[in-house]
């Protein structure tokens, strides 16, 4: 079984990254894709950023392959008071040591086949390529909002950046949205919890608080950490249906869990 995530390589793609690879081979994956995407950066920033991260974290024990995309032409939006001036909080000096293979989108995609999950947590710009391709068992995003007040012109960021796309892709195939609604839970509010000790991912959760105080935020919620959960304990979760401003019909996740994100980060 193959593990493809699409990340536009902002904090919470990173902590989505470290808690999907520290798992990929106990949760039975034979292969992961990073497909690093146009969105809280441009397309080849988020490729150097995918780069930085996995020349930083431990090996996943399964093959692993980072696709660039700056071929393609995606949707972005530099927001660097929210992601730092790299995009991904400035943690990471370099890729020195990075030895992953790379592939170009365009080639990987066309290769692609059997069956897979995938986790977009990025404007859906991509996506419908990749599903036209083999056959997705999970298909879990991060996007869109239902009650919550949007926080990108109207939209969530993922939803406005490219609406086409993600009305295409929630009509045509199923599919669990960790969107606005999922996310601004109380429990899974980090802006006042102690972050302290830990590895990597508790680090980079603590510099995407950090930057909610230079942004003027109200909360910090690891957005798209969630959607990771959702894909690895669905059992904390329960679905029901949805339309947005849009009139997109969307399975929502909604989290049901009773512990604080600090105490499930690392699970």
């Amino acid at each position: 079984m193959k593990l493809i995530l699409c990340c536009d390589y902002g904090l919470d793609d990173a902590a989505a990254t470290a808690d999907a690879l520290a798992h990929a081979k106990t949760d039975g994956y034979e292969t992961v894709a990073l497909v690093a995407v146009g969105g809280n950066v441009p397309p080849d920033v988020a490729f150097v950023n995918a780069k930085k991260l996995i020349a930083h974290l431990p090996p996943c024990g399964v093959p692993l392959t980072v696709v660039e995309t700056t071929a393609e032409k995606q949707p972005f939006e530099y927001l660097k008071q929210i992601h730092g001036e790299d995009g991904m909080g400035d943690l990471f000096p370099d890729d020195a040591g990075f030895s992953a293979p790379v592939r170009a989108f365009s080639e990987w995609v066309a290769c692609l086949s059997g069956e897979y999950d995938l986790l977009s947590l990025g404007p859906m710009t991509l996506v419908p390529r990749i599903l036209a391709r083999g056959k997705a068992r999970k298909f879990i995003f991060m996007g869109g909002n239902i009650a919550e007040e949007p926080n990108f012109h109207g939209y969530e960021f993922n939803h406005a950046l490219d609406r086409a796309a993600f009305s295409f892709v929630t009509a045509r195939y199923p599919h669990v949205a960790v969107t606005m609604d999922t996310c601004r839970h109380p429990l899974l509010n980090v802006q006042s919890a102690d972050l302290s000790g830990g590895g990597l991912q508790r680090r980079i959760v603590a510099r995407a608080r950090e930057m909610t105080f230079v942004s003027g935020e109200k909360g910090c919620y690891i957005w798209d950490d969630m959607a990771v959960k959702v894909l690895r304990h669905p059992g904390w979760f329960e679905t029901y249906s949805a339309a947005d401003r849009d009139g997109n019909r969307l399975t929502v996740a909604k989290y049901t869990g009773n512990k604080p994100y600090p105490e499930i980060l690392e699970q």
